[in-house]
C-alpha cells in the first residue's frame, strides 16, 4: 500500500510539472542571472561642486568568475532628485577595471534614455564575460545646480534573448555648494 501511495504521489507531481513551470516569475524563454550574480562595486565622481561643467560619473561592476552569464547591458535610473541631470550620451564610455585603474575599452552598442521613465540603458557591442570588473562612465553637461544627494537605481541585464534585469541597489552622488 505504501508503494502505491508513493507512486501515486510521483505521478501526481510529474503531471503538474508543466503547470508549475508556467507559474514561474519569468517567461520560459527569458534569460536571467543564475549562480553567483554580478554586483555594483561603486558609484562615484571626482567633481562634487554644484554646477561643475562636464563631470564624469563612474559606475563600477564586478561579474564574478562563477557567474554563468555574461552582461549584455546596464540600466541607470535617476530617482526623483532636486534638479534633473542631463547627460551627453555621445560621451558615454566603458572599460575594464575601475576609475582608479582603467583597462581595456569596452565597445558600447548604444546608450539611450526612456523619455518617460528617464531610465538610461547602456548596451554593449559584445557581452561582458564573467571574471570581469568593468566601469561605465557617463558625462552630464553639468552637475546639478542644487546641493544634495542624488540617487541612481542600478540594474544589470544578462546577454541573451528576453533578459530579466537584476537590481543591484543604488549609487549616490553628493553635491555641495561650497560657500555659495
Amino acid at each position: 500500500m505504501r508503494l502505491i501511495s508513493t507512486l501515486t504521489l510521483c505521478f501526481t507531481l510529474a503531471g503538474n510539472v508543466s503547470l508549475l513551470a508556467q507559474n514561474l516569475p519569468y517567461p520560459a524563454n527569458a534569460t536571467f542571472f543564475t549562480g553567483q550574480p554580478p554586483s555594483l562595486l561603486s558609484a562615484d565622481t571626482l567633481e562634487t561642486s554644484v554646477g561643475y561643467p562636464y563631470p564624469s560619473y563612474y559606475f563600477s561592476f564586478n561579474v564574478p568568475v562563477k557567474s554563468p552569464e555574461s552582461v549584455g547591458s546596464v540600466s541607470i535610473a535617476p530617482q526623483e532628485n532636486g534638479d534633473p541631470i542631463v547627460f551627453d550620451f555621445s560621451k558615454t564610455t566603458a572599460f575594464q577595471g575601475t576609475r582608479q585603474k582603467q583597462g581595456t575599452p569596452i565597445s558600447i552598442k548604444s546608450t539611450t534614455q526612456d523619455p518617460t521613465t528617464k531610465v538610461i540603458t547602456v548596451s554593449f557591442a559584445q557581452p561582458v564575460p564573467p571574471n570581469t570588473t568593468f566601469t561605465v562612465s557617463m558625462r552630464p553637461y553639468s552637475n546639478p545646480q542644487f546641493a544634495g544627494t542624488y540617487i541612481f537605481r542600478v540594474q544589470i541585464y544578462p546577454a541573451g534573448a528576453n533578459p530579466i534585469g537584476l537590481d543591484l541597489g543604488v549609487g549616490s552622488f553628493s553635491f555641495y555648494s561650497w560657500g555659495r
